[in-house]
């Protein structure tokens, strides 16, 4: 497995199964080499077996979603230009080319079905009092200033935010004509789904007024489809009155809502695990439905490098037939689990289990099948008809089969170890295709970010590089990490960084007491909460001979002052740093850096607002002041995601300059680019 690989890959991407469950829509994204770009179409899979068939050529179509009587495909289709708006299509099953059903200046995206099939709603940013021909006339030869009122105004990999395009709810005829805009307002609006009935259209919204000073919120909302006029208090709250922050919904015939999410704690905490709700009457609090699994619920996110970097999908949430139970996805142990739950008893039965990570899936109109993207730290991704009754499950398609049949690959291997008070910590350890337990090799210790997520069951196209050049990977699950419950979770909060670095040395350890580690071959690396655990590591022991820390946190001040989110406090700090400076200053690897002797390489991108490229400075100049090895790479034109959805070609760079700098450190290889 090479750098370059990483070109080759494709994936299967938001699987839509239809109506009757026979058939599975999906999109297929790859990398146009050439043209150093991801591209996307549509694909159609029979559940019967056979290898699937486009619908679309691309190279820009994604978000398939099928009609109630399963005859017409929606679809979202960007134009050749990548700049311009997308619209929504219509393509008949039957036969025939997909038709144009939109038209708006700032395009149209996540189509929604009425019942009857006859309406579709679905989101767009167009603010029609902004977006006339006039408008346009009078639009200045360059850009006039910003004038910024919140403290929140950028977001990374999406640019400066746009309040007056917010996404609004939308609904248009199926069989054409004009689109008409249900809400508007300074909210936007997200998920748009239809009600049972068809009389309302349901969505998720934020409605905090000033989201930087409150606790994370976010509840259903209605709108009747027929009104004339959006007015901003046209939308009724349907699943709200607790301070839910829920992150996706589906409702039952008999109209009560099941939704995953979270309530938020007073005093607030830095992780709060994802639950389960249901919602018996609009306006009344939801009642969580399993409080005594200690899993999350709903959008469990595995850390990887190889999940679809455009089009990815959401994941399955709908009733069982009889709506006594829901299907839904559980995080447990570094694997995302599709679970049935019980809504009475709150029973959960595991449908997958250990090594496997549900990427996205929907669910049969009966809800008997589900289709889903199902990957491991073996295969990327592989499109899967799993049926619930017969707890039966089929591959459809494996995108990458020939590339990793051709690849030798070496053993994951899943360990628990005990850390330094005793808590019990999970990793795996990648190791290489011809591994010889007699021999001692380099080890590469990789730390995620967040901290709040985990790694698992997820395929790692850098990890596999590494472990071909002849390293072992070791990645761990520290506490903070998501999948261990809510006190596993949280116990880091003002304590970030602190005893999860205690607990990633206890799994180097572990390795070196298996005996094919050389403890004098050490490496270490991660990226952003991961870059920050590498910087701080790098302060308190010697024992690494070399390190790669990445789109990195090196001083928590500045950070709380640039990054593109304002909410540090009081959730991750007691108070902000003009009020407690100290605080910050002993958290921040920065101020410590006399103690470094580590080589460092320091891979930052220039365009990151989530963790601002002056960090990565920080970090190269302290180190350079003292006249120690360090270099700083430095990637124009991308963000915070660069290793998982950034340039194609950038990242084969990025996991270059990985290999290179431990080849130089701890394999003797010359490395002159890195000399000064």
């Amino acid at each position: 497995m090479r750098e370059e690989d990483l070109l080759r890959f494709v994936w299967a991407a938001d699987p839509q199964i239809s109506p009757d469950g026979a058939k599975v829509a999906f999109t297929k994204v790859w990398i146009d080499a050439e043209a150093d770009e991801y591209r996307t179409c549509l694909m159609l899979a029979d559940a019967a077996g056979g290898e699937p068939r486009p619908l679309t050529c691309g190279p820009r179509d994604s978000q398939p979603r099928w009609s109630p009587d399963g005859r017409t495909l929606a679809f979202v289709r960007g134009a050749a230009d990548p700049k311009a708006a997308a619209q929504i299509h219509l393509l008949p099953m039957a036969g025939g080319e997909a038709v144009k059903l939109t038209a708006l200046a700032k395009g149209a995206a996540s189509p929604a079905w009425s019942p009857a099939g006859t309406r579709l709603a679905f989101l767009s940013e167009t603010n029609p009092a902004l977006d006339g021909e006039e408008a346009e006339k009078k639009k200045p030869k360059n850009e006039p200033a910003r004038v910024v009122t919140r403290p929140e105004f950028r977001l990374d990999n999406e640019g400066f935010c746009d309040f007056a395009h917010r996404p609004q709810v939308w609904v248009i005829e199926a069989a054409g004509g004009e689109a008409r805009q249900l809400t508007c307002g300074g909210f936007a609006a997200e998920a748009p789904a239809w009600s049972r009935d068809g009389r309302r259209v349901l969505f998720l919204s934020d409605r905090r007024r000033e989201p930087w000073n409150e606790a994370e919120r976010a509840e259903v909302y209605a709108v009747d489809p027929g009104l004339a006029e959006p007015t901003d208090g046209a939308a009724l709250a349907v699943a709200a009155g607790d301070g839910q922050m829920l992150t996706a919904f589906t409702q039952a015939e008999d109209g009560r809502l099941v939704a995953t999410g979270f309530r938020p704690t007073e005093p607030p905490r830095s992780y709060d695990q994802p639950q389960l709700y249901l919602f018996e009457a609009a306006g009344r609090p939801g009642r969580v439905v399993a409080p005594d699994c200690d899993f999350e619920f709903g959008a469990v996110y595995i850390v990887a490098d190889a999940h679809p970097p455009r089009a990815a999908g959401a994941m399955p949430l709908a009733l069982l037939p009889g709506g006594r139970e829901v299907l839904t996805v559980l995080g447990k142990h570094g694997a995302a689990r599709l679970a049935r739950v019980g809504l009475a008893d709150g029973r959960v039965a595991e449908l997958t289990g250990d090594g496997l990570e549900v990427q996205a899936g929907s669910v049969s109109a009966d809800g008997r099948r589900v289709a889903l993207v199902l990957g491991s730290p073996a295969r990327p991704g592989v499109l899967c008809l799993h049926d619930v009754e017969r707890a039966e499950r089929r591959e459809l398609w494996d995108p990458n089969a020939a590339l990793l049949a051709e690849t030798p690959l070496g053993e994951v291997e899943e360990i628990w170890y005990p850390s330094f008070d005793g808590r019990r910590i999970q990793a795996w350890i990648v190791k290489p295709p011809d591994f010889d337990p007699g021999r001692r090799y380099p080890l590469v210790l990789q730390i995620h970010g967040g901290p709040h997520v985990a790694y698992g069951a997820g395929f790692f196209h850098e990890f596999r590089g590494l472990a071909a050049a002849g390293y072992v990977v070791l990645y761990p699950n520290p506490r903070g990490s998501t999948t261990y419950g809510q006190e596993f979770g949280d116990v880091i909060q003002y304590r970030y960084p602190g005893d999860d670095a205690r607990d990633l040395m206890a799994g180097v350890d572990e390795l070196i007491r298996r005996g094919y580690v050389d403890p004098g071959r050490l490496g270490v690396t991660g990226g952003s909460g991961g870059g920050l655990l590498t910087n701080w590591l790098l302060t308190r022991t010697d024992r690494f001979a070399a390190a790669v820390t990445q789109r990195c946190v090196a001083d928590w001040a500045s950070m709380y002052y640039s990054s593109d989110f304002a909410l540090f406090r009081p959730t991750w700090f007691r108070k902000p740093p003009y009020e407690d400076p100290e605080e910050y200053r002993e958290r921040s690897p920065v101020s410590f850096a006399a103690r470094i002797t580590t080589p460092l390489m320091i891979i930052h991108s220039e365009t990151d607002w989530r963790t601002p490229i002056g960090q990565g400075e920080t970090m190269f100049r302290a180190l350079k002041q003292q006249g120690k090895a360090a270099v700083m790479v430095r990637f124009p034109g991308e963000g915070h995601e660069l290793t998982r959805s950034g340039t194609p070609s950038r990242r084969v760079q990025n996991q270059r300059h990985i290999r290179a700098w431990f080849d130089k450190w701890l394999l003797g290889k010359p490395a002159p680019e890195y000399d000064g």
